[in-house]
């Protein structure tokens, strides 16, 4: 892979050879509407030309705070095709508490220093009043509408730094991951060919483009391979999720990845709808969470007389570090399952993608097979590291392999994981991964489904930690009787009692960007709750 750029050009080559080749159908306010790949292509030139009228130069670092649509792809689009690295950052919701969103990216913007902002309107106000005079230039998208649609002089080279992908986590300062043209080209080559391929994907996608899963699925595989998108706001399917079968029937999707929380929600949610088709998808891929065999189950259960085939579930373990994929479920079979001691069962993330190896480590190096320890990745896909932050990157990066924090096993060349080290709770000599408990109380009646955190407390007087869990009521559920409840699912499933269960309102937990319950927040918010005497979990 020499000379050129190995991402960029292939699309420059489509814009002149398949002008009106169809791309993205997307769904908004007025239903869906069809984007051809020549428009949303021109549209992201005209961005390229605003970002260089604003000053952005070379290597310039864009953010883009925008809503769902055709010109969060193009104003993404346009910032490689000007040399620039975009990077998207969610924009506030109604679900966040301002104060905490506006902190987080305070220290964000503050320390790396964007050339530009690409912004909703309703944003330039709070952003330009939290920055003061170190605000950098504020655009809006209407701006673009004017400049012609030229192509480049130039695009940038293999090894320059495309983009930045930021962790979505909500304590600290988020990281910048930079990623290469090369990296980005080599993960969508051996992931491509791992999915078995055959045609360009048509994947139907709900999932935020802020994070790396939406980026890489549902952006930059169907650009790089030519594939057909259907995708819609992530909050319009919270409130429908019926929805993501609608673009699956309207496109034909081959592909769709969710994370693991999503396949109990569609198969709790979504009726049984007559002449429902989903047979054209070749791969329903559990991705993000750790993948778990009742979400299957369950999926399969509702969804099989709609055509949804159990070796059409498969599995994936990615992170933004990597691109995206480090191992994916192979299609053609069900994915391997594997009963640890402990009694609990794992679905295989299946073998490492070409070129890629991982080993699980112990303090002394790596493990025999079949050893739970740190996973650790060596790959050519790798970022380059995290934007501004060496101590992170030394931290994160040694002799070319890449420390991930997950616990995990490899088993005949095939990856499993089981939870991450900083979830990992002891309780007198038992190890408890926090996402085990969260699944026992998965389906709790009058508990919000998806809305509980475990997490362990240190305990002196024992001499260990305490199991923990804070969760969410359904609104005029009866917080002493969930007490009880949880207690039981909790030993019932793992054999160990709760130290202590807090019920709070609905709304109460605090999540990431991305969806994700974050365990470390929530914690801190639990212990500032007892520390104030606050028996129900309201807020004040």
């Amino acid at each position: 892979m020499s000379g050129g750029n190995p991402f960029l050009d292939p699309l420059l080559r489509r814009r002149r050879e398949e002008p009106d080749a169809p791309f993205a159908l997307l769904h908004g306010p007025a239903g869906w509407e069809e984007y051809p790949f020549a428009a949303l292509f021109d549209r992201a030139l005209q961005f390229a030309a605003l970002y260089r009228a604003r000053g952005v130069k070379p290597g310039g670092l864009v953010f883009l705070m925008l809503r769902h649509g055709q010109d969060l792809c193009a104003g993404f689009l346009g910032g490689m095709l000007a040399g620039a690295m975009p990077s998207f950052l969610p924009p506030p919701t109604p679900k966040q508490d301002p104060a905490l969103y506006w902190r987080q990216h305070r220290t964000l913007l503050a320390q790396t220093a964007p050339a530009a902002i690409l912004a909703e309107e309703a944003l330039h106000a709070p952003i330009a009043a939290m920055l003061g005079e170190a605000t950098p230039p504020l655009l809006r998208c209407a701006e673009a509408d004017a400049l012609p649609a030229v192509l480049p002089a130039s695009l940038p080279d293999a090894d320059a730094i495309a983009l930045l992908q930021h962790s979505s986590g909500t304590t600290g300062l988020k990281k910048g991951v930079a990623l290469s043209y090369r990296a980005i080209a080599l993960q969508l080559d051996a992931y491509a060919e791992r999915l078995g391929l055959r045609a360009p994907p048509a994947i139907a996608s709900w999932l935020p483009l802020y994070h790396d899963m939406g980026l890489i699925t549902g952006l930059l595989l169907p650009l790089w391979l030519g594939g057909r998108i259907a995708a819609m706001d992530p909050f319009a399917w919270v409130g429908r999720p019926a929805l993501l079968f609608e673009g699956v029937t309207r496109i034909g999707a081959s592909h769709v990845w969710l994370p693991n929380f999503a396949f109990h929600l569609l198969a709790r949610t979504v009726r049984r709808v007559e002449g429902l088709d989903l047979s054209s998808v070749e791969a329903w891929t559990n991705c993000s969470e750790p993948c778990r065999p009742d979400a299957f189950a369950a999926f399969l259960a509702r969804f099989a007389h709609a055509g949804v085939r159990e070796e059409s579930l498969r599995t994936c373990y990615a992170m933004a570090e990597t691109v995206f994929a480090v191992a994916q479920a192979a299609p053609g079979a069900p994915v391997r399952r594997l009963t640890l001691p402990d009694g609990r069962t794992l679905l295989s993330n299946g073998p490492p993608l070409a070129g890629c190896e991982v080993e699980a480590r112990g303090e002394a190096g790596p493990l025999p097979p079949g050893e739970i320890g740190e996973l650790c990745i060596r790959a050519p896909f790798l970022f380059t590291g995290y934007n501004r932050n060496p101590e992170a990157t030394a931290a994160a990066l040694a002799e070319g392999w890449y420390r991930t924090g997950d616990l995990g096993l490899v088993e005949d060349g095939e990856v499993f994981v089981t939870g991450r080290i900083k979830d990992l709770i002891i309780v007198a000599g038992k190890n408890i991964h926090a996402h085990d408990v969260e699944a026992a109380l998965q389906d709790l009646p009058g508990l919000k489904p998806g809305r509980a955190v475990a997490f362990g407390q240190d305990d002196p007087d024992l001499g260990t930690e305490r199991l923990v869990v804070v969760a969410e009521r359904e609104e005029g559920a009866d917080a002493a009787s969930l007490v009880a409840a949880i207690n039981g699912a909790v030993l019932d499933a793992l054999g160990i009692a709760c130290g202590a269960v807090q019920v709070v309102e609905p709304g109460w937990l605090v999540k990431t960007t991305s969806g994700k319950i974050s365990r470390e927040s929530n914690a801190a918010r639990y212990a500032a709750l007892r520390a104030k005497g606050d028996p129900h979990g309201r807020q004040s």
